[in-house]
């Protein structure tokens, strides 16, 4: 546990040296390992050539897979298909026996008191909810603190 304080304790000094810098505008004497850093990165304008084209790879790749569906006549059928579900979709509304539907859903209504929870049941799962929404909660505080 002490650990951890010094760690914070170290965060705070760290922060305030960073802080009294900026303000003083002085630079971090670091012996020449940012450049040293810096030099061994890849240059910048080589990997944005090749993420240009990388994304000129992608367009070119989505225009062809939808100029070849469109030869193949992918979406012909697809608008057909979705033509007659409508059309089925719409005959079947027309079609339905509302009357049912109603008798079922009184039904259900009715029977719905039966299918709920008692009132100790209801009491369980609220005391058992929060139990385990506050075990979740300390969980998460102490990984936040540590």
């Amino acid at each position: 546990m002490n650990d951890k304080r010094l760690d914070i304790n170290d965060e705070r000094l760290l922060d305030s040296f960073f802080k009294e810098c900026k303000e003083a505008r002085q630079p971090i004497a670091d012996d020449g390992f940012t450049e040293r850093v810096m030099s061994a990165l890849p240059q910048r304008e080589a990997a944005f050539s090749l993420h240009r084209y990388s994304l000129w790879l992608n367009v070119v790749g989505v225009v062809g897979v939808i100029g070849l569906m469109i030869y193949l006549g992918f979406f012909t059928s697809t608008w057909e298909l979705l033509q007659g579900f409508f059309t089925h979709l719409l005959v079947t509304a027309m079609t339905y026996d509302y009357d049912a539907l109603l008798v079922r859903l009184m039904l259900f209504l009715h029977r719905l008191p039966d299918l709920l929870p008692s009132a100790p049941q209801l009491t369980a799962i609220v005391i058992s909810t929060i139990v385990l929404m506050t075990l979740g909660i300390d969980r998460i505080v102490r990984r936040a603190q540590g």
